[in-house]
């Protein structure tokens, strides 16, 4: 071999060292520092190895060999450290550091017997080798032979320590250490082979096989070890994990399933689709499309108290192709009630997105109360109690669909949350279950149960759902006298009849005026249960007042009238300190405020008084007028009718007042004739406060279509209901176009705060003529119920049209005000744009109109984000506002589109339009530019004169100016002379 080959080869073994040693650097364990240590000695090695062969001097041999065999102690003893790394938890760890330090002394003396080799001769010596590569060789003396028994010492101590770590672990564990020890020992076995033949063979074998060995170690000690281990640990723990795993091919074919998902679903047909295994499990429904990743809830068809979270994904290769889809299902019963297989309260507000869907939506809420529970506790034991519970939620996972989601709440509310499905048929549904548990055998008396309904638009509401319909059902079994939490109420209201002897008739005549009433003005069903309660308790108060002031025959003097005034103070404690009428507290405190604010405890006026106070105050006010008292005779009906009328938009609604005289009216009818209303008034202030007050209730539905009417429709609008459906009648219609703009602003805004909507507006009418309405919307489900009220000449309310009317244009003033900028960018948006362009017409003789994009703008949001598109769309709109005229309106027109409108007082020449244009997009441009992104602008422009002063044509011809700059290769820009 020549030299020159000799070289190569060993520049190329140090290069590969050095590189090895390189790409070990990010090591930071103690065996990877121990290692790159020793490669850094075997860069070395070879290094002074080359020197020894390609130098003749004996001189300068004698040192290198010297440096050569010192390499090769420091490389070896980090080796052995390494090793002892490696097999970190082998053997005592005094004796071994004892060991260490031994090994450090002896290294010191061997390298300084060494150093002093070329001076003493003591530990080798040097002779010419002639025709051989290498000019010298060595021959060792009895301290060499020390020297090679201690390299060999530290390999073998090291060597020890791995094999006997690898007995003593795991076999999966062990297969790697095996490679480790097959490494050294092939190492060993080359250099003790070289030793043997040393005179035969030019070169000194033990350099490459120290590369060899770093190579070896590194290899199975930091790739293959870890890609081993994750292969079998990975099959390992999909085959012993307790979550199913269920693994699709690219083809929708089923690949792989552990013994968990075995067990869960039973065998499966080879090559089962993922379509057949979900139609087996009955999830089909729940995972809109295979290309999304999505968590379900699921209950297993075979085990039905088996409830599962399910995660499904979709793997993608590098190219973002698909590659295959899995199911992994995670056992819920952590999350699970043992008695009757429900979700926990707890873990249902932890989980509920994954339990209903992120997307779902229009969610019915069911809660549910088994009646007379603490009864059947105390007869036949708890176990008799948690039996019926059992029944309960059996009886209810049967009838309510699959896709419920059911949840035990707080003591034996039991909650079913069930989507896509209407309020009327989940009624039924609960309805049908409450009648089969009420023929289960084996309690003491008929099992019954009560429950309450609200909605939910979706899953983000779910809680408030929730705790509305606890609300509801709590109210609901106050009044039921079935029910065990009726005991309270029973308690309460002897406490009441025992003050005042008349109570008991009083209260039942105002419960059943007051329900009829509830449904003519159109109450929800716990708003129907709170007046109730209401009339029951409005005045619990009096059960602080003396006997002798509550049944004193004459009038009451000052003192005893501010005492009479204060039960409405005392029954709001009382029912603040009671849990079961803590809903109807604030009615109970403002059911004598007056509606003109003259009223107590609180001088509350007009609609800032509770509606159910107001709703009360009426009933109230009508039983006590044609009741005896113990200071006067009863009224007749047409007389506390007439006071009815005096005092309504003074103590009373003048809404509800309408709506109560329109019920109690012996002939039917919902007004009282003028005629009669004037001559019965005549001479008061307050003529004709008390108009007839119509009102129309109907429905809409999709698109705002008028879906049903009641029989005033007509009456209000013209319009009848053949003709709402012939024409296909809309709310649009009912309202005037230059009306609509601040209509739909407003009913916007109320409903971004509420479900419920109160404005007054302008109601068109089929003959063109319009009427003022106070309006309320009330927004359940898909359709909606909208009642408006005629007040066109309800004076009463026109007394406060004044003020109100100044507020409401006040609030419209700045209503419009925002309505007209692009929240994003702060520039006009398109219809306020277009205002802006029509008046610049009309005052400026010429104008130049500009649109302007970003090009590409989609793939600049795919690939930064949509912040930085947002970001990129401000600074758009703050370089045009900047680099246009004052006088210039700029709009953003939708996307990344936008316009500007500049008035000019000549038209410029091509040539001065086009510098313009340009020097304005470039502008733009450089605004734009981040360092992130350096995006590029469009723009098209058009002149527009006497002849073009509509903005639709300018819009277009400028629109098409800017598809002509796009075409033409984008970053520039192009005007329409036209």
């Amino acid at each position: 071999m020549s030299r020159i080959v000799f070289l190569f080869i060993y520049l190329f073994i140090t290069v590969m060292n050095i590189v090895l040693w390189k790409k070990c650097s990010s090591f930071t364990s103690r065996e990877g520092i121990l290692f790159r240590r020793s490669l850094l000695c075997t860069v070395f090695v070879t290094i002074l190895y080359m020197a020894t062969v390609l130098i003749d001097s004996y001189r300068v041999i004698n040192w290198m060999y010297s440096l050569y065999f010192s390499s090769i102690d420091v490389m070896l003893y980090f080796v052995m450290g390494y090793l002892f790394a490696l097999s970190g938890k082998t053997g005592n760890r005094v004796l071994l550091r004892i060991f260490r330090r031994a090994c450090l002394i002896f290294l010191f003396i061997d390298i300084t017997l060494l150093m002093t080799n070329p001076m003493t001769g003591a530990v080798v010596g040097y002779y010419m080798v002639p025709d051989k590569l290498a000019s010298w060789n060595f021959r060792g003396t009895f301290l060499y032979n020390i020297h090679l028994g201690f390299c060999y010492t530290m390999l073998l101590a090291g060597f020890s320590a791995v094999v006997i770590e690898s007995l003593t672990l795991p076999s999966i564990y062990r297969r790697y250490y095996n490679r480790v020890i097959i490494s050294i020992l092939v190492v060993v076995g080359i250099n003790a082979l070289y030793l043997l033949m040393m005179d035969l063979v030019s070169i000194d074998l033990s350099v490459e096989t120290y590369s060899i060995l770093g190579y070896l170690i590194y290899w199975n000690s930091f790739v293959a070890r870890d890609r081993y281990l994750l292969s079998q640990l990975k099959e390992i723990i999909f085959e012993d994990i307790l979550q199913p795993v269920f693994l699709f091919d690219w083809n929708e074919q089923l690949v792989y399933c552990n013994r968990s998902a075995e067990e869960m679903v039973g065998p499966l047909r080879e090559k089962c689709t993922i379509r057949e295994f979900m139609e087996l499990g009955g999830f089909e429904d729940r995972i809109g499309s295979f290309d999304e990743d999505t968590r379900f809830y699921w209950n297993s068809r075979r085990n039905r108290r088996a409830s599962y979270i399910c995660d499904f994904r979709t793997l993608t290769g590098d190219g973002g192709e698909i590659i295959g889809r899995f199911f992994i299902f995670t056992n819920n019963t952590l999350g699970t009630d043992p008695l009757t297989g429900f979700q926990t309260e707890s873990y249902f507000q932890s989980h509920y997105t994954e339990l209903l869907g992120r997307d779902a939506h229009d969610l019915m809420v069911c809660v549910s109360d088994l009646n007379r529970l603490t009864i059947l506790n105390n007869t036949v034991g708890r176990e008799g109690g948690d039996r019926a519970i059992e029944v309960q939620a059996m009886l209810l996972r049967q009838h309510l669909p699959s896709s419920t989601v059911f949840v035990r709440l707080q003591d034996a509310f039991l909650c079913a949350v069930v989507p896509s499905i209407s309020q009327e048929v989940l009624s039924d549904l609960m309805a049908a279950a409450n009648a089969d548990i009420s023929v289960e055998d084996g309690f003491p008396f008929r099992l019954t149960f009560n429950y309450a309904i609200t909605s939910a638009a979706s899953a983000s509401d779910i809680h408030d759902a929730i705790d509305g319909a606890l609300t509801i059902l709590r109210t609901r079994k106050l009044l039921d006298s079935g029910s065990d939490r009726s005991s309270v109420i029973d308690s309460l209201h002897q406490m009441l009849m025992e003050c005042d002897a008349e109570t008991e008739l009083h209260v039942r005549r105002t419960r059943e005026l007051g329900d009829r009433l509830s449904y003519r003005i159109g109450l929800s069903g716990y708003e129907r249960d709170q007046l109730s309660l209401l009339c029951l308790f409005h005045d619990i108060g009096k059960v602080g007042i003396p006997r002798e002031i509550l049944n004193k025959a004459g009038k009451l003097n000052d003192s005893e009238r501010e005492i009479m005034r204060s039960h409405a103070e005392k029954g709001y404690r009382i029912a603040r300190a009671t849990p079961e009428l803590n809903v109807i507290a604030s009615a109970i405190r403002h059911h004598h405020e007056n509606w003109d604010g003259s009223g107590y405890p609180d001088g509350l006026r007009g609609e800032a008084i509770p509606l159910l106070s107001r709703v009360i105050s009426v009933v109230d006010a009508y039983d006590a007028m044609i009741s005896d008292r113990p200071y006067r005779s009863a009224m007749s009906h047409e007389a506390a009718v007439a006071e009815l009328k005096k005092h309504a938009g003074r103590q009373f609604d003048p809404y509800i007042v309408n709506c109560f005289l329109s019920m109690v009216d012996t002939k039917g009818e919902t007004v009282v004739p003028e005629a009669e209303a004037e001559e019965s008034d005549a001479g008061s202030e307050l003529t004709g406060l008390v108009n007839p007050v119509s009102y129309s209730r109907y429905t809409v539905g999709e698109g705002m279509r008028i879906t049903n009417v009641d029989r005033n429709f007509e009456h209000m609008t013209g319009y009848t209901a053949y003709d709402v459906q012939k024409l296909g009648l809309s709310q649009n219609d009912l309202i005037f176009e230059e009306d609509r703009e601040q209509y739909w602003s407003l009913v916007n805004e109320q409903m971004a705060k509420s479900e419920i909507i109160y404005l007054e507006h302008r109601l068109r009418r089929m003959d063109g003529t319009g009427r003022y309405v106070y309006c309320t919307g009330v927004l359940t489900g898909k359709e909606h119920t909208i009642i408006v009220s005629d007040i066109t000449d309800s004076v009463s309310v026109q007394l406060q049209v004044g003020i109100a009317r100044n507020r409401v244009m006040m609030s419209l003033h700045r209503l419009e005000e925002a309505n007209q900028k692009d929240p994003l960018t702060d520039v006009l948006n398109r219809s306020a744009f277009r205002k802006s362009c029509e008046r610049i017409f009309e005052t400026s003789p010429f104008c130049l109109l500009i649109m302007l994009d970003i090009d590409n703008f989609k793939k600049l949001n795919d690939t930064y984000g949509h912040p930085i598109g947002d970001s990129a769309l401000i600074s758009v709109a703050e370089a045009l506002t900047e680099v246009l005229p004052a006088n210039s309106e700029t709009a953003r027109m939708g996307g990344d589109e936008f316009c500007s409108v500049i008035p000019m007082k000549r038209r410029l020449t091509p040539a001065e339009t086009d510098s313009m244009c340009e020097s304005i997009r470039i502008r733009v441009r450089d605004r734009i530019r981040s360092d992130k992104v350096s995006p590029t602008v469009s723009m098209g422009s058009a002149w527009g004169d006497g002849r073009y002063s509509e903005f639709d044509e300018l819009y277009r011809r400028a629109d098409r100016a800017l598809y002509r700059a796009k075409n033409t290769g984008k970053d520039r820009s192009v005007t329409d002379f036209e």
